[in-house]
């Protein structure tokens, strides 16, 4: 590790970045206000927030020019988002790498403050139909927020923002290794009384692996005009994803370290197409005295996929299609207390098939029985989502504020079957060995009342230093695919909502040179839901999660800034759910303690800048017995931008520079260690014009 850091150090002098620094180079920490909107669904200051909010702005987002979000997504501390295969990831924020509907259904996701899938209806991989090649900005709320969000929001919220409308008319193209090119576009004007916007990406990725790879379209388009008294704003996305899949490489313990096996790939025909559109129209107007905001919403969403990591490789295809609307009240009641009142409705038809086209093929005769070729589930559902809410503010004193903010939520599904009830074969037939392993529950409703608060406090000691205490108590209702996707023989699941609640102790400073955060967490989940080893859904499992994350950014010199994201913490079982599973006191596999995230970025001349990253990552077990383990890897990065003209600009990335073996993710399952690999060094050029 000592010699890592002596080259890191040695090629950070030597190394070229994109940054917007040379325009911040006369101004201080203090003159930059950062407004933020998703912590507290209101505008308010960076400086001045209850709770721990990561902010990757536009320069930032530029500079990575991230090929994948766990580039970008590493400048937040707390946050590793676990790379797979092409586009896939899994999310870890304030949490282990979680897996199940609980690897999508604890976090909430949106794009312009919009859900990017329906609640009930999540996917580990929703983060790929978001456009943040283009975005302006990205918020990461950290921990506990259903209070403002409702169900999902456990252990965070990740916003992408994006205002087209005020964008730079720019053209992008990046060409990379193994046939990755990439096309970037933006363009705005102004028309009378709108301002209009488009972005377009174009990306296609040979792959590394063998038969691997992606193309992926996405479009978005923004709007903002007077509607009368109100100010309207549009946003429309469209994305597009057909996706050769690369599983797992399974040569055996630390195999990702022998570049002869890292091309393998044992699934050449899995793949995954995927089709997501959103539309949403904030309509905001003040009416006697108080803010109101109108927001309609639709949203649809369609994927087709190749589940090769299941024995019979079956394919699953899901869609579903929602309306939605978000409705606000802001007034300040007097001059130290302020009201916001809010309901947000989500109306969402769903639907699920999965299928396997041909029998299993497999020596055990038990999974050839239990896994038959045809339809395994085949169902819709109707979901409906009501909640109101409200929070009040209110200033103690000069340098004292206080909120409280309370929620309440019904969510309701319909669900019906299409095919026979029970555990049979789509034709009515049984399955031997005491039958079929999917399971498929009677036509039923389901209804879930959930209640969350926070409550937070912020004292000012100065002008540069406020330290801030939240409390918060969160939730998130059964998803869909635990209610409704049933195994062995698992007639009826009685599953209800998850119950979370956290604590939070922060301090946030600047200078004219620094900004920092420090925060610490103790969040704790009760009635958890899991799969027991007959792979039933169950409540019942408690565990704890408490860490520290730092944040710094440091204006070394008027040539050098630096920024550290970084966080240490531990994930741990509190019980043991199950007779026979002795797990309460082990650590949660796939939780690293420590993830930090170092950038030096260095202004060598007036049109030539550079950035040089170092990203670590913990070692962390691999399974619940904590006997397996992956010994974590530090990879540096190194970009550069070299401004040619006013218009036209050159920019270079060497990605894994010391061509580190590493692992994206490592996975212990079956008896088999599995990695997601990381790639060896690979460098990248972006050809950008500004017109």
């Amino acid at each position: 590790m000592r010699e890592v850091f002596k080259k890191s150090l040695i090629v950070s002098l030597l190394s070229v970045h994109f940054t917007s620094l040379a325009e911040q180079n006369s101004q201080s920490f203090a003159d930059i206000e950062t407004i933020v909107t998703t912590a507290s669904r209101t505008k308010k200051r960076h400086f001045d927030l209850i709770g721990n909010t990561s902010i990757i702005d536009k320069g930032a987002i530029a500079t990575i020019n991230a090929e994948h979000l766990n580039q970008v997504l590493s400048l937040a501390s707390g946050v590793w988002l676990s790379r797979g295969n092409g586009q896939e990831s899994l999310l870890s924020l304030r949490s282990p790498v979680l897996t199940g509907a609980g690897s999508c259904a604890e976090f909430l996701m949106l794009e312009n403050n919009i859900s990017l899938r329906a609640p009930g209806f999540c996917n580990v991989n929703q983060l790929f139909d978001s456009h943040f090649e283009i975005s302006d900005r990205i918020e990461v709320v950290k921990g506990n927020n259903s209070a403002r969000y409702g169900s999902n929001a456990i252990h965070g919220v990740i916003n992408i923002n994006n205002t087209l409308y005020a964008s730079e008319n720019q053209l992008a193209l990046d060409v990379g290794n193994d046939d990755f090119y990439r096309l970037n576009a933006t363009a705005s004007n102004d028309f009378d009384n709108m301002q209009l916007g488009v972005g377009v990406t174009v990306t296609s990725d040979g792959g590394y692996q063998l038969s691997s790879g992606y193309q992926q379209q996405k479009l978005s388009v923004s709007a903002q005009h007077q509607l009368g008294n109100w100010q309207t704003t549009h946003h429309f996305s469209v994305t597009n994803l057909e996706q050769d899949t690369a599983g797992y490489l399974q040569q055996g313990e630390n195999a990702y370290k022998d570049k002869s096996l890292l091309k393998i790939n044992e699934f050449p025909d899995a793949y995954r197409d995927s089709v997501a559109m959103h539309y949403s129209m904030q309509n905001s107007a003040e009416i006697n005295n108080a803010l109101w905001q109108l927001t309609p919403y639709l949203r649809y969403t369609d994927m087709t996929f190749l589940m090769h990591f299941l024995p019979g490789t079956p394919i699953e295809k899901n869609d579903h299609h929602s309306i939605g609307l978000q409705l606000s009240r802001y007034a300040q009641v007097t001059d130290a207390l302020s009201l916001k009142l809010g309901s947000d409705l989500d109306f969402t038809q769903g639907s699920l098939q999965q299928y396997q086209t041909h029998e299993t093929i497999s020596d055990s005769a038990f999974l050839r029985a239990v896994l038959p070729k045809g339809h395994h589930y085949d169902y819709t559902v109707n979901a409906r989502n009501y909640a109101l809410y409200g929070q009040l503010d209110y200033q103690i004193a000069a340098d004292q504020n206080a909120f409280l903010a309370l929620r309440h939520d019904i969510t309701e599904y319909d669900y019906d079957n299409a095919l026979s009830t029970g555990n049979l074969k789509d034709d009515g037939t049984a399955c031997g060995f005491g039958g079929c392993r999917y399971t498929r529950p009677a036509n039923q409703t389901n209804r879930f009342n959930d209640t969350s608060y926070s409550l937070g406090y912020s004292l000012t000691l100065n002008d540069n230093t406020i330290v801030f205490a939240k409390l918060d108590n969160s939730f998130r209702a059964p998803h869909t695919a635990e209610l409704y996707r049933l195994q062995n023989n698992q007639q009826q699941n009685d599953i209800t909502s998850v119950d979370a609640n956290q604590q939070e102790l922060g301090l946030r400073f600047q200078t004219e040179t620094v900004f920092g955060e420090l925060a610490f967490y103790h969040l704790t989940k009760e009635n958890a839901i899991y799969q027991d080893s007959d792979r039933h859904y169950l409540n019942g499992l408690s565990t704890q999660h408490q860490g520290l994350e730092f944040d710094l950014t440091w204006r070394l010199s008027d040539t050098f800034k630096t920024r550290l994201n970084s966080s240490y913490a531990k994930h741990t079982y509190e019980n043991n759910p199950t007779n026979g599973q002795q797990l309460k006191g082990n650590e949660i596999d796939t939780s690293p303690r420590l993830i930090a995230n170092l950038i030096l970025n260095w202004q060598i001349a007036q049109n030539i800048t550079s950035q040089f990253e170092l990203r670590h990552l913990d070692g962390y077990y691999l399974d619940d017995k904590n006997t397996q383990t992956y010994s974590g890897h530090t990879v540096s990065n190194l970009r550069a931008k070299w401004q040619i003209t006013s218009n036209f600009s050159i920019a270079f990335a060497v990605l894994n520079v010391f061509d580190t073996r590493f692992a994206e993710r490592a996975d212990y399952a079956f008896g088999n260690h599995r990695y997601f690999i990381g790639e060896p060094r690979n460098t990248s050029a972006t050809l950008r014009y500004q017109f």
